[in-house]
């Protein structure tokens, strides 16, 4: 199979956009929760169980994308060789 490179800032987006996805339908209403840090209780994050469940899906994701489709980000390509947007 031939290997597709993207710019690795799209690769990112889109790898996380489908996880988001994927771990809001898992957890729904559950999936985010306030920051417990001191002063950052305004900050709203995944909460512990969905960060997790989003750590393994973010790698299914990505390894879906590479055996499946060979698309790989350009971070694997010597500096040189990047595709520049």
């Amino acid at each position: 199979m031939e290997k597709t490179y993207v710019d690795n800032s799209d690769y990112i987006e889109f790898i996380d956009e489908v996880t988001t996805q994927i771990t809001i339908q898992r957890f729904g209403e559950d999936t985010y929760a306030p920051s417990s840090e001191v002063g950052q209780e305004d900050v709203i994050m995944f909460q512990e169980d969905a960060q997790d469940f989003y750590n393994e899906q973010y790698d299914w994701v990505e390894d879906l994308l590479i055996k499946t489709l060979g698309i790989y980000s350009n971070n694997y390509l010597p500096t040189e060789n990047r595709i520049k947007k």
